[in-house]
């Protein structure tokens, strides 16, 4: 999936350029050099807002939802739709934003931005803003935690703070998620040992019940114990809120879009392969059901704890990424894919 750069610019006028002008200047000079760039390898795709005062909801997802922002304040006095869209992108997102304004002497003096610098181009030397351009964004693809949104930063939130209730929620959630798949692996790792110490196994030895698929693997080549777990008879606990996270999805818009389509994925193969009579379809030995029960259940336990360290995290820095690795290694230790 393509990186997004949303820009946000004058639509009708600029100085002495009207709207036919802009639109080329938006094709020939932003849209078409970063797209073709050999340097930024074909990974973005790059858009614009138009000048609506109506600030409608798929202006207000992108501002918030691009990879990076470019915002043009050219003009004798800046657009008031640009500053405005300016501003409810640094309320809501650290993701990066590239100021540029048109240089020109009729230009009005405009008020900093604290911490961001407006590069000014000259209509006569646009290859210098083409090549600017790329230059900031291959930076901050290299590293976007190199940028923090100055509204934000002084606010000291992590994230917009209309996302943090939302945040907060989806962390208890998962939370709470966490906790059951916690107690039911407590609960099977006592039923099970009690079983086994009944039918003297002897060499089944549990350190930890998060862990507990581990001694459950070093039986699959302990003949007298397979035989005897063919009848261990458990009724798995269903955990209702990952039934209910199902129905809400409460991961949308608040955490990068492959996560979140990881995490409801995996979460619909575990209910449909755990829920109460539907566990002993999936597997041909009774040995194989106990040991995926086992570690499936810790891998959720898992990837919710992960998501709630990504939830927390700053967009685009570097422990973020260093979560969604974790998060996608959990995942790809899971039995479900290649079942």
């Amino acid at each position: 999936m393509k990186k997004t750069v949303f820009v946000i610019m004058p639509f009708v006028q600029a100085n002495n350029r009207d709207q036919d002008e802009l639109t080329k200047f938006f094709t020939d000079h932003i849209k078409d050099p970063i797209e073709n760039s050999r340097d930024l390898d074909g990974k973005y795709v790059v858009n614009r807002s138009s000048d609506d005062f109506l600030i409608l909801d798929n202006i207000l997802l992108d501002l918030a939802n691009a990879d990076l922002v470019i915002c043009d304040l050219s003009g004798v006095t800046a657009n008031a739709n640009v500053i405005f869209e300016l501003g409810i992108r640094l309320s809501v997102s650290h993701k990066p934003v590239i100021l540029i304004r048109e240089n020109l002497d009729s230009n009005k003096s405009m008020f900093d931005v604290h911490g961001l610098h407006a590069f000014h181009y000259k209509m006569s030397s646009t290859k210098d803003l083409e090549r600017f351009l790329i230059k900031k964004i291959s930076e901050y693809d290299d590293d976007s935690s190199k940028y923090s949104s100055p509204v934000l930063k002084i606010l000291n939130h992590e994230a917009a703070f209309w996302m943090q209730l939302p945040i907060r929620k989806a962390s208890a959630f998962l939370g709470g998620i966490s906790s059951a798949a916690d107690a039911n692996l407590r609960a099977f790792t006592k039923a099970i040992n009690i079983f086994l110490r009944k039918n003297e196994v002897h060499d089944f030895l549990v350190d930890d019940p998060a862990t507990v698929y581990k001694p459950i693997e070093s039986l699959s080549e302990n003949v007298k114990a397979l035989n005897c777990l063919e009848s261990f008879s458990y009724n798995i606990s269903s955990i209702p809120s990952l039934d209910s996270y199902l129905s809400s999805v409460y991961l949308l818009g608040l955490i990068e879009e492959s996560i979140e389509r990881k995490f409801r994925t995996y979460a619909m193969h575990y209910s449909l392969h755990f829920n109460k009579g539907n566990s002993g379809f999936f597997w041909d030995r009774r040995f194989d059901e106990i040991h995926a029960y086992a570690k499936e259940t810790l891998i959720l336990m898992n990837l919710c704890r992960t998501t709630i360290k990504i939830l927390r995290s700053k967009q685009g820095s570097e422990e973020r990424n260093e979560y969604i690795k974790s998060f996608d290694g959990i995942i790809n230790s899971s039995e479900f894919e290649n079942m």
